[in-house]
């Protein structure tokens, strides 16, 4: 227990509200804690912005390809290359059959013109348009815009999405009333086949 004299010695010259205060030392804990943020910040800022660490976003994309995927899920995407178009009336049903199911309709419009997501039925497209850059677009989504993987999330076979996607290109041309403008700073015009 310290003496009076020595809380004299300490006892600053001011005064609040009655309150006077005394001089002293911060605790040692206190003060190596702040020296470890200090140390830290500038590890941190050496690592991050100067050295060329990942950048959080970076960082999440790392962690969601390393995350196992929910049971269920469909395995990674197979390669689609090679794979045409199906034009058989079976397929094209089907194909009709889960654009209303997984719901594509909400965002395209049921005759595919085009609501909130852009017209599927015209020759501007803004993410590729060959049918296997279409698949692997609706295996994966555009979450960013809204569109879920399969469009619901909910995932499909290989030959359910084969189908969905002929349908959709099955409709090129079909020009349903009410369209969807063109979006010229967005869409870019396929090339003829």
């Amino acid at each position: 227990m310290a003496n009076k004299n020595d809380e004299k010695d300490k006892l600053l010259d001011h005064e609040y509200d009655g309150i006077r205060e005394l001089d002293n030392h911060m605790p040692r804990w206190w003060v190596l804690g702040f020296y470890f943020t200090i140390v830290f910040a500038i590890g941190y800022m050496v690592y991050y912005h100067m050295a060329g660490g990942p950048s959080s976003d970076k960082e999440y994309q790392m962690e969601m390809a390393g995350t196992p995927q929910k049971p269920g899920a469909v395995a990674a995407p197979v390669a689609d290359t090679g794979l045409k178009p199906l034009t058989d009336a079976a397929s094209l049903a089907a194909g009709e059959k889960l654009y209303a199911a997984q719901t594509c309709a909400a965002c395209h419009s049921p005759s595919l013109g085009g609501l909130v997501g852009p017209n599927l039925t015209d020759e501007f497209w803004m993410h590729g348009c060959d049918f296997t850059t279409v698949m692997g677009n609706v295996r994966k989504g555009f979450q960013q815009k809204g569109m879920m993987p399969f469009g619901n999330g909910k995932p499909l076979q290989d030959t359910e999405l084969q189908q969905l996607v002929s349908y959709i290109f099955s409709k090129r041309g079909s020009n349903p009333p009410g369209a969807k403008a063109i979006d010229a700073e967005r869409e870019k015009k396929c090339a003829a086949k």
